[in-house]
């Protein structure tokens, strides 16, 4: 196959003159995530939450452990089982630790607390596709 005249962009060639110059733009920014879901996507189903609050609907057990998952994994309370302070969005390993925490903690008397804890989090880590809170409508 023979070379094309424009095909400059090889190793250790330059555009000719009047080629175009190539581009360097920078990736865009990535979008912050907890786990695998974004940081946006989670921070919606909180305010969704606390919208169904503030109508009047009252959250059972398991929607409190929810909603403590969530509010922990957007840094705005501590992890819901082991109690640990929130300073930022829990990297894998800490939502991991959160998860096996809670998987114990179903042997206990908050066992439907705990389990709204697994199922959000196991959701945030993507070992499941089974979001554990359904939207509330106004």
């Amino acid at each position: 196959m023979a070379d094309y005249p424009t095909m400059w962009n090889g190793p250790g060639t330059t555009p000719p003159a009047a080629g175009p110059a190539a581009q360097q733009t920078a990736p865009p920014p990535a979008e912050a995530l907890v786990g695998r879901r974004t940081l946006a996507e989670v921070t919606a189903l909180l305010a969704n939450i606390e919208h169904a609050e503030r109508t009047g609907y009252r959250l059972e057990e398991f929607h409190e452990g929810v909603r403590a998952a969530y509010l922990w994994a957007v840094g705005r309370g501590p992890s819901p089982i082991t109690d640990h302070a929130a300073s930022r969005i829990p990297d894998a390993r800490q939502l991991r630790a959160e998860d096996d925490a809670a998987e114990a903690a179903m042997r206990g008397p908050r066992r439907r607390y705990a389990n709204g804890v697994q199922h959000a989090v196991m959701w945030l880590r993507g070992a499941t596709q089974d979001q554990p809170w359904t939207l509330w409508e106004a």
